[in-house]
């Protein structure tokens, strides 16, 4: 049995993209070739997702209202006779087109044609969509023509995605992919004692050492969700002006509680039931009994390496680092991303940042926020300004 991720197909000739109506099929949950495992919304009505093999539900990748776009994963699930498709570990670089879509720009007096993820992209970013040719079909603009629209996203240089404690570079999803198609190079590292990553995890500033030297040549944009998230600001203030801009999810080391049961949860969890119990604290959904298993053994020879980075980082459900602090010494722009439900760290810590730090909530999100909102990273990624320009703007 391996691991397969799930696209949406085009369901409709004029479909670009579709609103999640319903999951007919829970996490862990067996179907059938034919049986339909969810419903979603096009512009013209709603249509039923089919299973196209047997298969069972591993993960659900996106969630009952969220927008879906043509091709976009939208489940993991468990296949017979299947090897494990997933994204890789590896440096993701843009896609080589087959062939350059063609930009239309709307003609004074006709219908602006923009879908509902491309208008939000437009607010966020403050621009006017009838000043971006769209690329989608018949001209319509998509969110990836807002988010690449001036150039903005090539001033970023490459960006580096730090993941979180006992997760691994694939724990990103299609982030990587998301963000190739704006034309970003991806810099997506297992971290020490993560993933296929062989060396030691002691410590916060022991990671950054080992990592720095393995960086891109260039400007950065670093992207660190929780333990990934503390490290990527204490590469930002060793690195300087190669940083052009900073996103952190949920990030460690900013308030004083963490979750101890999860911490103590995942380094003991012995049994498939231990470690969902644990795992059930993310609020990312469940994960089928192969899935468990397969983690598991991809926990059980790391566990006393990760037990000491643990203790670095928490002790009691009190955090040990601290890098709120650091913010202040840092001249890129720098966005926060939490989830209003998130069970590992207080999100109502975002009072303790400075004051030009720009917090995005996502609202009933737990500590995996960019998996729940997956076109928010981007869309800061493609639209931040400078710091200096920002204040200047005061």
């Amino acid at each position: 049995m391996g691991r397969v991720i799930l696209t949406l197909p085009r369901l409709g000739e004029t479909m670009e993209e579709a609103r999640v109506t319903a999951w007919l099929v829970a996490p862990g949950e067996a179907y059938k070739r034919g049986d339909v495992l969810m419903e979603v919304e096009t512009d013209k009505t709603v249509v039923e997702v089919p299973a196209m093999a047997d298969g069972t539900l591993a993960t659900q990748l996106v969630t009952e209202g969220e927008m879906i776009a043509l091709d976009q994963p939208f489940a993991e699930v468990d296949q017979e006779g299947t090897a494990d498709v997933v994204a890789e570990a590896a440096p993701v670089a843009a896609p080589e087109p087959v062939a350059a879509p063609v930009a239309v720009v709307p003609q004074a007096g006709q219908d602006l044609r923009a879908s509902p993820a491309a208008r939000a992209a437009a607010r966020r970013a403050g621009v006017d969509l009838a000043l971006i040719p769209g690329t989608g079909r018949n001209g319509r603009v998509t969110a990836e023509d807002v988010l690449g629209h001036g150039g903005s996203t090539g001033a970023a240089g490459t960006v580096v995605l730090l993941h979180g404690l006992f997760d691994s570079a694939k724990g990103w999803r299609d982030l990587p992919l998301r963000l190739g198609r704006m034309g970003l190079s991806v810099h997506a590292p297992d971290l020490p004692g993560h993933g296929a990553s062989l060396a030691p995890a002691q410590s916060v500033e022991a990671m950054a050492d080992q990592l720095i030297a393995d960086l891109p040549a260039g400007p950065l944009a670093l992207v660190g969700h929780s333990l990934g998230a503390a490290l990527a600001v204490r590469l930002a203030r060793r690195l300087g002006s190669r940083v052009t801009r900073l996103v952190l999810i949920a990030p460690a080391g900013v308030g004083a509680r963490i979750n101890a049961d999860f911490l103590d949860g995942m380094l003991a969890a012995q049994t498939p039931a231990a470690l969902a119990r644990a795992l059930s604290l993310l609020n990312a959904g469940a994960l089928g009994e192969a899935a468990l298993a397969e983690e598991l053994g991809r926990l059980a020879p790391r566990r006393e390496g990760l037990r000491d980075l643990a203790r670095s980082l928490a002790h009691g459900g009190m955090q040990q680092i601290d890098v709120a602090a650091d913010l202040d010494q840092l001249a890129c722009p720098v966005s926060v991303v939490w989830g209003t439900a998130d069970r590992i760290l207080d999100w109502q810590s975002v009072a303790l940042l400075p004051a030009e730090v720009a917090i995005h909530f996502v609202r009933g999100a737990g500590h995996l926020p960019h998996l729940a909102a997956p076109a928010l990273v981007p869309t800061l990624l493609a639209t931040a300004r400078p710091l200096a320009e920002r204040r200047s703007a005061v």
